[in-house]
């Protein structure tokens, strides 16, 4: 690649991740140091919560930059650079429309906040401990109204095959909010504009670090705006057709760690 790179930023589950939501952190250690020495930032740009992923960057916090609630928390070697979240009346009101979505199967919803993330006692008990995979501190509540909390997003399930359709339904009856999909049976349902790609120029703004000089890596579809920001785009084999074809580049499979092997090309050549 005949341009210099400056910040590289990596979706996680799908790409960065492996199959069992792991990575090697050995091999990240020596490539932050090789970064270090390159002038080259790393960023974790991903859905999950703030709490998730200084819980699976630890030890290395203070070294990269993370890009949280798909864009609504942006965070610097420990210092928060960026923040957007729900008022209550904003984030009760999108919870009814959300169980008013014609292709919804139930109470599979969450609320993820700065202290926590939240699920209704009666959801399918099935969810709560899926939901637990990827997100830390998950407390089940009696109902939304009286949380103390900083909400940042709502995430819900669909079946596989009404994923679309669903995400499409909530955006024609929510202008102001933006659904996106985050993998093959997840939405997550943010402030509009608020995404991975406003995540990736808000940091880039604050390091002075121009777009051209960004290179993105990413698997699903609320990835969409982040590779098309970067300078150079990237997809796991196993993405999405839909990102592959916006994609400069198609590597190998996630499972594979294809991205810390092109991360380490960055930097031996």
């Amino acid at each position: 690649m005949a341009k210099k790179i400056r910040l590289v930023a990596t979706d996680m589950d799908g790409t960065f991740l492996n199959e069992a939501g792991a990575f090697n952190h050995k091999r990240l250690a020596r490539l932050l140091k090789q970064f270090e020495d390159n002038n080259i930032i790393l960023a974790a740009a991903s859905g999950r919560a703030l709490l998730a992923l200084d819980k699976l960057f630890a030890g290395f916090t203070d070294k990269i930059a993370i890009i949280a609630e798909n864009g609504a928390f942006i965070q610097y070697k420990g210092e928060t650079l960026f923040e957007q979240h729900m008022p209550k009346e904003q984030y009760l009101q999108l919870i009814d429309k959300i169980l008013e979505n014609p292709y919804n199967r139930g109470k599979e919803l969450l609320l993820s906040g700065k202290k926590a993330a939240y699920i209704l006692k009666d959801s399918p008990q099935s969810y709560i401990d899926h939901m637990r995979l990827y997100y830390e501190n998950v407390q089940v509540v009696e109902d939304f109204e009286n949380l103390e909390d900083t909400i940042f997003k709502i995430t819900t399930n669909f079946a596989p095959q009404d994923v679309r359709n669903g995400e499409n339904w909530l955006n024609e009856q929510l202008p102001h909010m933006q659904a996106v999909t985050t993998g093959f049976a997840s939405i997550d349902v943010i402030q509009r504009g608020s995404n991975k790609g406003f995540g990736l120029d808000h940091l880039c703004q604050k390091l002075v670090i121009p777009s051209h000089q960004t290179l993105a890596f990413g698997d699903n579809l609320n990835d969409w705006e982040m590779l098309r920001f970067a300078g150079h785009a990237v997809a796991p084999e196993n993405a999405r057709s839909e990102i592959q074809k916006i994609a400069d580049e198609v590597i190998g499979h996630h499972n594979e760690e294809s991205v810390m092997s092109y991360m380490e090309g960055l930097v031996n050549g």
